[in-house]
């Protein structure tokens, strides 16, 4: 019974840090502190930077935090006022002013809350962009950096000088916004489209901030279970557009594709902060693909492709489909693999 008290306990406090831990990412003041768990870095005040992040990495191991020397090297990097932790490998020798660590304090509790660090230091690099995150919009992973690498071979590949692209699913804007900033010799048009209008927020936000205004449209839109696409909002872009009606070179998404079983696997920094419409893709993780397969049969032009994240057990069903429906005119083309030799990325191609 104690033992149930304690835990009761515990998870409460959990959930409060949790939400003190968002306010403090989304306002970036931080208020948030908790002094009985602190390491009280701020009472030593000889510790160098290679010494706070011993501290605290062996505080996040005690915890069972995920990549405890990564973490405090990235919280310590946004503290100094760099992205490079070779950065913070030189400045090991070197002292934290008592603002420093009184604000590395914060952060390192806010991991402690199981934040995700990216969340923590409002910004996170994605190929060779920078972009901001703030939850519970979701967090680019490094699978998708390989992903845009599949997209930008197929617009390479292509002899068309003017691209016309949509991503179904933006989240924070990181696929659209590093494949226009990485084509520079064809004009392209994106259209990035999410169903959550804070991610069509921070994707708008994301996109001025790179200056790329002119390459990337952002449009609050939801795309519904018959194929078709419903338009809330566009936050920039034509006023007419209409995207049941037009028509792409190229889709590219990385949909919700975890099958809701698997959802309260995931790790609490998941569960916790992130978006979980983002992620979960009903029983069986298909519940965007389907429809977006459908989709694509209209919205593709002739040798349009379609290009897609999936769950490993997802690219033998797409086979299926485009052979079930010879109708939509979509031919499968090949399956990618991720770092972990998952298959990971489908491309389809609409013929003629």
């Amino acid at each position: 019974m104690l033992f149930r008290c304690l835990s009761g306990v515990r998870t409460f406090f959990s959930v409060v840090s949790a939400e003190a831990c968002i306010q403090c990412s989304k306002s970036k003041i931080i208020t948030f502190n908790r002094p009985t768990r602190s390491l009280s870095t701020t009472n030593v005040q000889c510790s160098t930077v290679g010494e706070i992040i011993e501290q605290w990495s062996d505080r996040f191991k005690k915890e069972g935090i995920p990549e405890p020397v990564e973490s405090i090297e990235h919280i310590v990097a946004h503290v100094i006022g760099t992205s490079k932790i070779l950065d913070v490998a030189n400045a090991r020798n070197e002292q934290l002013t008592s603002d420093q660590r009184d604000t590395l304090d914060s952060l390192c509790e806010c991991r402690l809350s199981r934040m995700p660090v990216q969340y923590i230091i409002g910004e996170w690099d994605f190929r060779d962009i920078t972009l901001k995150l703030v939850p519970p919009v979701f967090i680019p992973r490094p699978e998708s950096e390989m992903l845009v690498h599949y997209v930008l071979k197929a617009l390479n590949s292509s002899e068309n000088k003017e691209q016309e692209i949509l991503e179904v699913g933006c989240g924070s804007g990181a696929v659209s916004l590093a494949i226009a900033h990485t084509i520079t010799d064809k004009t392209v048009n994106c259209v990035a489209i999410d169903s959550n209008p804070d991610a069509c927020e921070l994707t708008k936000e994301n996109r001025d901030r790179l200056n790329l205004k002119d390459r990337v449209a952002v449009v609050h839109a939801t795309l519904k279970d018959n194929g078709s696409i419903e338009l809330s909002n566009i936050l920039s872009g034509p006023n007419d557009i209409d995207l049941n009606s037009k028509t792409f070179d190229l889709i590219v998404s990385n949909p919700p594709y975890v099958p809701t079983k698997q959802i309260p696997t995931l790790t609490p920094e998941i569960k916790i902060y992130e978006d979980l419409t983002a992620l979960d893709g009903g029983d069986d993780g298909l519940k965007v693909i389907k429809p977006l397969l459908k989709y694509a049969a209209t919205a593709l032009k002739p040798g349009g492709r379609l290009i897609l994240e999936v769950d490993p057990s997802h690219p033998e069903y797409i086979q299926f489909f485009t052979k079930k429906y010879p109708v939509l005119k979509l031919q499968y083309e090949h399956t990618y693999k991720d770092f972990c030799n998952n298959d990971r990325f489908v491309e389809i191609l609409k013929i003629s």
